[in-house]
C-alpha cells in the first residue's frame, strides 16, 4: 500500500449535545467494541504446531488471520522514517499472542540497492531483513516478504524502459531468494506489491504482469533449497480484485502447472465508504453489497478452482490515519461482515497496520474493542444495530427513537445502558 495524504473527515457533527450510548445485549456479540460487546478468548485462533501442509489450500487456512507490519521495513529510506519504532521481538510475540498466525513484512528495496548492472542489496539491510523474518518465524507465525513500494518507484516503468526493470527486478529476487533458500517453509514470497504499469493499455499492462509474476516463479524455483516447493504468491495489477484482471492472473496461474501457489489481491471497502466521501457514512446496502459481490468473484474465479487466496491487505483506508475518518460504529459493522464473508468464502486476510491499530511502542491496541471485534469475526458473526449512539437535545423533550437490529443469528435479550439494564416504564 502507499503511503497517503489523510482525508478529510466530511462528516458534519450533529448540533445534539450529548451522545447517550445503548448497549443492546443479545445471545452473541453485538459489533461494538468495549462499549457495545463482549469479547473472550474463545475467538482466538491457535496455529497448529504440525508441519506446514503439503497442500497449499491446506496451508494458507492455517495462515488464518493474518497482519501486516506495514511503515516499517517499506518505510522510504530507511525502517523508522515513517514513524514506527524499529521491530523487535518483543513486538512480534505480542502480536503472535493477539491470535494471529501469519504476519506479512513488506519490504522496499529502492534505497538499499547499488547501480546497474547487479543492483546489489546492500549487505546490512538483508541481514536486517532476514534478522526480522527469522525472529518472526520463531514467534510461530507465517512469514509473506516480499517486493514492495519498489512497485512505484521503478517498476511501473516497465513499459518504457522494459529490459532496466526486468533486470533489476530479476537481480533482487535472485538475491532474496538466494539469502532465504534454506528458510521454513512457513516464509512465503510474494513478487510484488500493487504492480502497476505507466504509459501502457490494460492488454500491455496484463503481459507485463505476467512476465513479471512467471520470472519471480522461475528465479524462486530454480534457486534450490526450499525454494523448489515454497509458497509463492502472485497479486492481480495494483492487488485489484476486478474481474478482468483476476481473470488474467487465473490464466498465469494454471500455465504455470504448479500446485503451491497462490492468488493474492488488496480490498479496502466500497471506496466512498472507506474515505467517507460522497456522502457515504454508513455500512449501507450499496457497501454491503460491494462486499459480497467482490467476495463471491475471489472465490468463483480462484477457490472454487482450487487455487487459494489471501487478501494480503484489508482495512479501510481512512482508518490508516486514525480513527474519526469513518464513524466508529460503521467502521466495527464492516469488520464484522468482513471477517464473515471472508470466512464463508474461505478466504485468508492480513489486516494492514501502519500503526493505526497496534501501538507498537506501548505493545497495546489503541482501540481495544475494535480489535475485539476483527478477532471475534475470525470465528463467529454478531449482531449489528443501525447506530451504535442515540443524540438527545440538551433541553426539551426527549423524543422516541428506534433502532433497527440485524441479529445476525443471535436473540435479543435486553437494552442497557452504562452497565444498567432498562425497563419498559410498564414494568415498574
Amino acid at each position: 500500500m502507499k503511503k497517503q495524504q489523510a482525508p478529510q473527515h466530511r462528516r458534519r457533527n450533529l448540533r445534539l449535545a450529548v451522545g447517550t450510548p445503548l448497549a443492546l445485549a443479545a445471545a452473541g456479540v453485538l459489533a461494538y467494541g468495549a462499549v457495545f460487546g463482549t469479547f473472550g478468548d474463545d475467538a482466538r485462533p491457535e496455529a497448529a504446531a504440525a508441519p506446514v501442509p503439503g497442500n497449499a489450500m491446506s496451508a494458507v487456512a492455517a495462515m488464518q488471520p493474518g497482519w501486516n507490519l506495514g511503515n516499517s521495513l517499506d518505510a522510504i529510506p530507511d525502517e523508522t522514517s515513517w514513524g514506527q519504532p524499529r521491530t523487535t521481538k518483543a513486538l512480534l510475540d505480542k502480536v503472535r499472542s493477539q491470535g494471529f498466525n501469519s504476519i506479512r513484512v513488506p519490504v522496499t528495496w529502492t534505497d538499499h540497492q547499488g547501480a546497474a548492472p547487479n543492483y546489489t542489496i546492500d549487505p546490512a539491510y538483508l541481514k536486517r531483513v532476514k534478522q526480522v523474518v527469522d525472529q518472526a518465524l520463531d514467534s510461530g507465525f507465517y512469514v509473506i516478504i516480499d517486493i514492495h513500494h519498489d512497485s512505484w518507484q521503478w517498476a511501473d516503468s516497465m513499459s518504457t524502459d522494459h529490459d532496466k526493470v526486468l533486470a533489476r527486478f530479476n537481480a533482487t529476487w535472485t538475491q532474496i531468494a538466494a539469502t532465504f533458500k534454506n528458510e521454513s517453509a512457513k516464509l512465503v514470497f510474494e513478487s510484488v506489491n500493487e504492480p502497476q504499469f505507466e504509459q501502457a493499455d490494460a492488454a500491455q499492462k496484463a503481459e507485463l504482469l505476467n512476465e513479471l509474476n512467471k520470472s519471480f516463479h522461475s528465479i524462486v524455483r530454480k534457486s534450490g533449497g526450499n525454494n523448489t516447493k515454497r509458497l509463492l504468491m502472485l497479486p492481480t495489477e495494483v492487488c485489484t480484485p476486478d474481474q478482468r484482471l483476476m481473470n488474467n492472473l487465473a490464466t498465469t496461474i494454471k500455465s504455470l502447472r504448479d500446485p503451491r501457489l497462490i492468488a493474492t489481491v488488496h480490498y479496502y471497502g466500497y471506496f466512498p465508504f472507506s474515505v467517507n466521501v460522497a456522502g457515504t457514512t454508513r455500512f449501507d446496502a450499496t457497501v454491503q453489497k460491494d462486499l459480497s459481490q467482490t467476495f463471491k468473484r475471489i472465490h468463483d474465479t480462484f477457490v472454487a478452482k482450487n487455487i487459494p487466496v489471501v487478501i494480503g491487505e484489508y482495512g479501510l483506508l481512512g482508518y490508516d490515519h486514525g480513527p474519526g475518518a469513518v464513524e466508529r460504529g460503521e467502521m466495527q459493522k464492516y469488520f464484522e461482515a468482513f471477517g464473515h464473508t471472508a470466512r464463508t468464502n474461505k478466504v485468508t486476510t492480513v489486516l494492514w497496520d501502519n500503526g493505526a491499530f497496534f501501538d507498537r511502542d506501548k505493545l497495546r491496541w489503541k482501540d481495544a474493542g475494535m480489535y475485539g471485534q476483527i478477532k471475534s469475526s475470525w470465528t463467529t458473526r454478531s449482531a449489528t444495530a443501525s447506530t451504535d449512539n442515540v443524540f438527545v437535545p440538551k433541553s426539551g423533550r426527549v423524543k422516541d427513537r428506534t433502532l433497527t437490529l440485524n441479529l445476525n443469528g443471535a436473540t435479543f435479550k435486553g437494552l442497557q445502558r452504562c452497565g444498567d439494564w432498562l425497563r419498559d416504564a410498564a414494568e415498574s
